[in-house]
């Protein structure tokens, strides 16, 4: 008896226990056919694998099925009507983009212009500002002369 009190080893014979294994079950230790791995008695045999970096520089085989257009799932309801009007939508955005391009082009053309012009105002501005400077300048030192 054991600290658990429960009766160690086992409870029938082990000649008795042990049931043979079919033959078609292969043992992964030797890879013969015909005992469990525990039972094995054989070495380890090699067997060359890929690596996994192997594995993955392998190509995978895809295999593309056409289905028929009859087994296709037909689209019914709210969800297929939703779906359709999204698939409008990014179309119509697809077509705003290829046309946008030429509008865009005439936008920034316009927008040069109106920043060239815009420049040049400013300039004007600054040099009429200068102007009446040097004239109140001149008018300042026209009084002070006179005193």
């Amino acid at each position: 008896m054991n600290k658990y009190g429960r009766q160690s080893g086992p409870r029938y014979s082990a000649s008795a226990n042990r049931a043979k294994a079919p033959a078609t079950q292969q043992c992964q230790k030797c890879l013969e056919f015909g005992h469990y791995t525990y039972e094995c008695t054989a070495e380890r045999v090699y067997t060359a694998r890929p690596s996994r970096t192997q594995q993955l520089k392998k190509p995978i085989k895809r295999i593309e099925v056409e289905v028929p257009e009859e087994f296709l799932p037909k689209r019914k309801g709210l969800a297929a009507k939703i779906l359709k009007d999204k698939e409008d939508e990014r179309k119509k955005k697809k077509s705003r983009k290829s046309s946008r391009s030429s509008v865009d082009g005439h936008l920034s053309m316009h927008i040069r212009i109106i920043v060239e012009q815009r420049k040049q105002q400013e300039q004007q501005e600054r040099q009429q500002v200068i102007i009446q400077l040097v004239r109140i300048v001149a008018f300042s030192l026209q009084i002070w002369i006179s005193l």
